[in-house]
């Protein structure tokens, strides 16, 4: 009995090893990290005061180097300013105007740009005075029609291994893909979401794929399966927030806002040896 319990533990030893190895080879950011959009959550009146307007410019903290107890309870300074990055590109700072609540459990910082830059309304950036970063130019586009065919194919053959048939392809839809590069190379990468809904159940993916001539390699699909069509109360919708080199690795890291039922939070993934690990999830708030 004790050998097969030393043989086993033999065995499991590689598969922690391994796990170790992808978790800590990423470098978490000395400093907060935010994300900065406009506010699509919820307004109007909480007994912490007013939240801030839809429409208004905020910032959500979603990591702290401190961990998940100072997340819990972010604090904003009044009156500081952040470097703003949209698409990996420094793009002046966001300066701290006031603190307000955010839906029911929750706060965020009113912000404003330094310079004035118009952050579009689909539009989130990222924001940290984090001395690991390493910005580069804005590489995002809109993606061609034959990589939106790229897409499609990748997220049907997701939803093919959970038992949709093919022909169900003609209505997939694409409700965000971007093209971008994540490092100083001329690779091109799919980032994105799509879904499909059935009479019986919404099926939704989120997919990053690198694109290699007339073709796309998924390196990481997320997907999700929502039963409640009425109310949603089991949906998921993952969005591509934007990308920022938060370690300094020389490659970005892929920031997504993930939507429930009256609650959102932000994921970070990492890539190693080509492959994508979520290595932070914070930022919550709900109702």
């Amino acid at each position: 009995m004790i050998r097969r319990y030393c043989a086993f533990l033999l065995l499991m030893f590689p598969l922690f090893a391994i796990a170790d190895k992808t978790k800590s080879s990423w470098k978490s950011p000395e400093r907060p990290v935010y994300v900065v959009t406009q506010n699509h959550y919820a307004e109007g009146y909480t007994p912490e005061g007013n939240t801030a307007k839809f429409g208004d410019l905020i910032a959500i903290e979603i990591f702290n180097p401190r961990g998940s107890k100072a997340e819990e309870n972010p604090v904003y300074k009044v009156g500081e300013h952040i470097a703003l990055f949209v698409g990996g590109q420094r793009q002046g700072d966001v300066r701290i105007k006031k603190v307000m609540p955010l839906q029911c459990d929750s706060s965020a910082a009113l912000v404003s740009t330094v310079p004035p830059f118009h952050l579009l309304k689909d539009t989130m950036a990222l924001a940290s005075n984090s001395a690991e970063i390493h910005p580069h130019s804005n590489s995002q586009r809109q993606a061609s029609e034959a990589e939106r065919n790229y897409a499609r194919q990748l997220a049907m053959d997701e939803f093919r291994n959970h038992a949709l048939p093919a022909s169900l392809a003609k209505n997939i839809k694409i409700d965000k893909l971007v093209v971008t590069k994540l490092d100083d190379t001329n690779s091109e990468f799919l980032v994105g979401s799509l879904s499909l809904v059935t009479k019986s159940a919404g099926h939704e993916v989120f997919l990053i794929a690198k694109i290699i001539e007339s073709a796309a390699t998924a390196e990481f699909i997320r997907y999700h399966k929502t039963t409640d069509l009425e109310d949603g109360k089991d949906s998921e919708d993952v969005r591509f927030v934007d990308q920022l080199d938060l370690d300094g690795d020389g490659f970005d890291e892929i920031v997504v806002e993930v939507t429930g039922y009256e609650n959102e939070k932000f994921a970070i993934y990492h890539r190693n040896n080509n492959s994508w690990t979520q290595v932070h999830l914070g930022g919550q708030g709900g109702c």
